[in-house]
């Protein structure tokens, strides 16, 4: 293991490998340059050369991000044996602790300020998520749909059939809402603008990617960054929260308020906001992973998944109601 990351640093990037050990996320190398973290990218490189980008743009920010190295051959990557490993400095920091509600009240404005900072960003790897929501979105409920009928011609009702059978009608009428809702506001022209402004989203903004230490609130998670709809990102934080937490109507107002306090939301922004938040997507997202996998049991997790699922339903209709006096 070792000589493959003696191999790596020194023909990749000219460095000394003088010993090192495994991480959770990679293999933390000692070198001439101090400790860095060899990590094998399961990214393209083309999402690595994005992710590059993104990073040199927001250190000019002011914002605390781990760059990469750039190898021999001007690459934020090195290419060896078919795989691509990435170089960077490493962190010691602590991820954000989310059991705290100031913690979520900070993320957002940390979040808004990321999406200020990157808003315009151009980047030729960069690629753009938003254009077929509204497709998938149709096709999960026209699959919703079929599997309503597979149950119902079934001699016997699994548990996880049985509920999906009596949360048909609940789920439907959000699909239908959430629907309402994109038309009203355009979807298309609003994806179209977000395209043109090229806005973007983290993709998997959270405590764990949001980490901290003495020089400050470091981001990390920069890999799945895309093109998309701010507000993507912004629905998924508060999802997070009311996984977290209590739907504590307070807090997430504060929430709101501090990531306006950087990035104001247009109605059409709220809207879109609203909209994201009421489609079923989870719901929709499991029935899929286990109904269009032909799985033969329903395994314990996968119920308990489903359960959870439906057991936030109460939470959400709180914040959705919230969300509706915007």
């Amino acid at each position: 293991m070792d000589d493959n990351y003696e191999k790596i640093l020194w023909e990749g990037y000219g460095l000394h490998f003088l010993g090192g050990n495994r991480v959770r996320t990679g293999y933390l190398c000692k070198t001439e340059k101090g400790i860095l973290e060899v990590r094998k990218s399961i990214t393209p490189p083309k999402q690595i050369l994005f992710e590059h980008d993104i990073k040199e743009h927001l250190l000019k920010q002011g914002f605390c991000v781990s760059k990469f190295l750039c190898s021999q051959q001007g690459l934020p990557y090195y290419t060896w044996e078919g795989n691509h490993y990435t170089v960077e400095n490493a962190v010691e920091s602590e991820a954000f602790n989310e059991e705290e509600t100031q913690t979520f009240i900070i993320g957002a404005k940390l979040l808004a300020k990321l999406h200020k900072a990157l808003n315009g960003l151009y980047s030729p790897s960069g690629y753009f998520s938003g254009k077929n929501r509204l497709e998938i979105y149709e096709k999960r409920r026209i699959e919703l749909l079929k599997i309503k009928k597979r149950i119902e011609k079934q001699s016997s009702y699994t548990p996880l059939d049985l509920l999906v059978k009596q949360q048909f009608p609940y789920y439907m009428e959000k699909i239908e809402e959430a629907k309402q809702l994109f038309l009203e506001i355009n979807y298309s022209e609003a994806i179209h603008t977000a395209e043109k402004q090229k806005t973007i989203c983290h993709n998997i903004f959270k405590g764990e990617n949001i980490r901290q230490n003495k020089n400050g609130i470091w981001i990390t998670g920069l890999s799945k960054c895309t093109y998309d709809h701010n507000m993507v990102d912004l629905v998924m934080y508060f999802r997070r929260f009311l996984k977290k937490q209590d739907c504590d109507i307070a807090t997430a107002e504060k929430m709101l308020s501090a990531y306006e306090s950087e990035n104001t939301l247009s109605v059409s922004y709220q809207k879109m906001l609203l909209a994201l938040f009421i489609y079923p997507e989870k719901f929709l997202s499991l029935c899929n992973e286990y109904y269009n996998k032909r799985r033969v049991c329903v395994s314990p997790a996968m119920l308990e998944r489903m359960e959870r699922c439906i057991a936030s339903i109460e939470k959400n209709e709180k914040m959705e109601q919230w969300l509706k006096t915007l």
